[in-house]
């Protein structure tokens, strides 16, 4: 049976990590350019808060998590 070679389960293992790991770099990514673009756009547009910043965090992070509750449910 190929299903309980030690092989295909590390493998299997393997495949997991990598899938997931990819995960959380392309979230830290995500809210790393939210946090750089909106600090940016709040420095254009003169405001004391960082009321872009904040928002477009929050809409990458909602935007990642629903793409990411699609891939983990398709």
């Amino acid at each position: 049976m190929e299903g309980n070679d030690p092989k295909s389960k590390h493998r299997k293992k393997v495949q997991n990590y990598l899938k997931y790991s990819g995960f959380a770099i392309q979230f830290f990514v995500l809210v790393l350019i939210g946090a750089l673009l909106g600090k940016r756009l709040d420095a254009y547009f003169g405001l004391e808060r960082p009321l872009i910043t904040i928002f477009l965090i929050l809409f990458f992070s909602g935007g990642y998590f629903y793409k990411l509750y699609i891939d983990l449910f398709k």
